[in-house]
């Protein structure tokens, strides 16, 4: 009797155990560098007519420490055309025991859309799992079905930095012969095996160990290796849709999505009529019409159907007074319209870190809409949801990448506005005093241009007192700075954002017997060194680069005085520039002039030293230190 009950758990045992699942089982070269490995990411794609998917699932993925949990993307999204066929979810111990399944009644099942949505149907089914002990393995699968065919499962073999691959697959099953078009991109460098025949697809990778994240790397999107297919006639929400490049595909957006969406009524047509009254020149009353609809709208998403793609009606934002991306947008354009200023819809993908269209490729990308007047002078672009951004000014947001432009005749790419290197630029003037006892006194002058202004004009609307603690962690190098007065200004016509900020602090310079030593840099010092790396494998890039002009007048305590001032710095290579000088305004009175240009760019690898070195010659620079002796 007992040695038949030790069989029966033992047979059980070796059922609940999965060694193939067993952490231990992990090569060394998946598990060095990564907080997760992916055992399995298995998309498997069936094409059963032009208005009917199914796809199914499946990903193992292992988690060696708490910081690899979000590479596990625990989420089913589903909505009114997308059916959740089958879900299901099991988590594994380090041997590869099962210790927990999660069935499909034990999703959660939230919304999917964010607070600010009015209405919205995309929702998503989710587990949760606290972990008891590292490492562990959950195996997630779920099959849905949807008859939107627009959107056909992109394949991104490798997760991100950190993340490990063992097994990546792609299968798409087209029995219908439906003609196909496919993008591989990044394929360069990597032992991806392509055994596709005739209208079906596969795809599969294996055995990619994790990288490191290395500052001031390429975005991870722009380098990984990535599989985009489409459809040239398709289906999406209730709509068949048709288009092998961007211009068809463009043409089919604006007649099926936009098309008649942008009358008005007679009265709103007169009041436009009214707001640009004795204005000839077409720019002048685009920029009336704009702050018009920053003064009487408001964004709200809505993604319900095909209204996740089809703005509503110009008519009906008019009467409400609020739209999304889309609504907004072509509300602007139709109040455009009717002055005969012509302006186009124009689909981005939106973010501070710069991702394009796929110039080349034809299918349903970006995430946002912003609008485009095409001028010969130059075209000028708005983005409508935003209440403060000023006219034509797009941030970094939206900037410098390619976009669709949708036009009666069809879409066309256009790349937006790039804000680069001295546009970017940031004046800081000062005045301060230095007493007796080490206390600064002064008064601070900045003002930003370009990308500059986009990051420091939010400070208007801080609470006085989130917006102290603004200035006391700016400024962290000045111990125990107070801010004595603020007065900010938002100047929207020349894009430039004005602080000017009264400050005190008490012992900025330290007393060392008869000596007081300090920082003649008080206000614009960048301590930041990029991290050393032994052997960088990616390149470097700077996003868009900047320039930092300060001024700083500086009097001396009158019972001190200063013998030699330190040699001017020049600085000046590949990167940009660095410039430092001191000059002697009156006995007690020194005027410190400082310039620091970056450029943006994209430099190999081996450059990023150099680099780094040029960042410590700053950061050492904007550190200088003046002695003060007694008199």
């Amino acid at each position: 009797m007992r040695l038949f009950f030790a069989f029966l758990l033992l047979s059980y045992s070796a059922l609940a155990q999965n060694s193939s699942l067993s952490a231990n089982t992990l090569s060394k070269n998946l598990t060095d560098n990564a907080n997760a490995v992916v055992r399995l990411d298995k998309t498997e794609v069936t094409l059963v007519s032009k208005s009917k998917m199914l796809v199914t699932e499946k990903r193992i993925i292992t988690v060696l420490k708490s910081a690899g949990e979000r590479a596990i993307n625990p989420y089913a999204y589903y909505d009114l055309v997308t059916k959740i066929k089958d879900i299901e979810a099991k988590i594994y111990d380090a041997s590869g025991n099962e210790i927990k399944k999660i069935k499909k009644k034990d999703f959660k099942d939230i919304s999917a859309v964010s607070g600010g949505t009015l209405y919205g149907d995309s929702r998503l089914k989710y587990f949760e799992y606290s972990a008891v002990a590292y490492p562990y393995t959950i195996a997630f699968s779920h099959t849905y079905e949807t008859s939107n065919t627009a959107f056909l499962p992109v394949w991104s073999p490798i997760d991100e930095y950190m993340v490990s691959t063992e097994r990546s697959s792609y299968t798409l099953n087209n029995p219908t012969g439906m003609e196909l078009r496919k993008k591989e991109k990044n394929f360069e460098g990597y032992p991806i095996r392509n055994t596709s025949t005739g209208n079906n697809l596969h795809y599969e990778l294996i055995n990619i160990p994790a990288e490191k994240a290395e500052m001031l790397s390429p975005a991870f999107f722009e380098i990984e290796p990535s599989l985009m297919v489409g459809l040239n006639d398709f289906h999406l929400a209730g709509v068949d849709g048709a288009g092998a490049d961007w211009k068809s595909f463009g043409a089919w957006q604006y007649n099926s999505l936009i098309a008649k969406r942008d009358e008005l009524s007679e009265a709103t047509k007169a009041k436009m009529d009214a707001l640009v009254k004795g204005i000839d020149d077409p720019l002048e009353k685009a920029k009336k019409i704009y702050q018009y609809v920053q003064d009487n709208t408001r964004y709200i998403s809505v993604q319900l159907g095909i209204g996740g793609w089809m703005p509503i009606s110009a008519q009906e934002v008019d009467e409400v007074k609020y739209g999304d991306c889309k609504g907004l947008t072509n509300y602007t354009k139709a109040l455009l319209k009717t002055q005969g200023i012509e302006s186009y819809y124009s689909v981005v993908w939106s973010g501070d870190t710069k991702r394009s269209m796929e110039s080349d490729f034809a299918s349903m990308q970006g995430n946002h809409v912003i609008l485009n007047i095409p001028r010969e002078e130059g075209d000028v672009w708005l983005e409508c949801t935003s209440q403060q951004i000023p006219f034509g000014f797009l941030s970094d947001f939206t900037d410098d990448r390619d976009v669709l432009v949708i036009t009666p005749e069809g879409g066309l790419v256009k790349h937006t506005p790039a804000y680069l290197n001295e546009e970017n630029k940031k004046i800081t003037k000062a005045a301060y005093a230095i007493n007796d006892n080490g206390t600064l006194t002064g008064n601070v002058l900045i003002n930003s241009h370009g990308i500059q202004y986009d990051n420091r004009n939010s400070i208007a609307g801080l609470s006085e007192k989130r917006r102290d603690q603004y200035y006391k962690e700016y400024w962290s190098n000045i111990n125990g700075v107070t801010i004595k007065d603020v007065k900010l200004l938002n100047n929207k016509e020349k894009v430039q954002f004005i602080e000017v900020i009264n400050v005190e602090a008490p012992a900025y310079a330290n007393k060392v017997g008869d000596e007081l030593l300090f920082a003649i840099n008080s206000f614009d010092a960048k301590n930041f060194v990029p991290n050393r790396y032994r052997n960088r494998k990616q390149p470097l890039e700077i996003a868009r680069g900047y320039l930092d002009e300060d001024t700083f007048t500086v009097t001396l305590p009158a019972s001190y005085e200063i013998d030699n001032l330190p040699e001017a710095i020049t600085v000046e290579n590949q990167f940009g520039s660095y410039k430092v000088s001191i000059e002697r305004k009156a006995a007690n009175e020194l005027v410190y002039q400082r310039q620091l240009l970056i450029k943006k760019g994209r430099y190999a690898k081996e450059a990023y030293n150099d680099y780094r070195n040029f960042r410590r010659a700053v950061s050492k620079g904007d550190n200088l230190k003046l002695i003060l002796t007694k008199k």
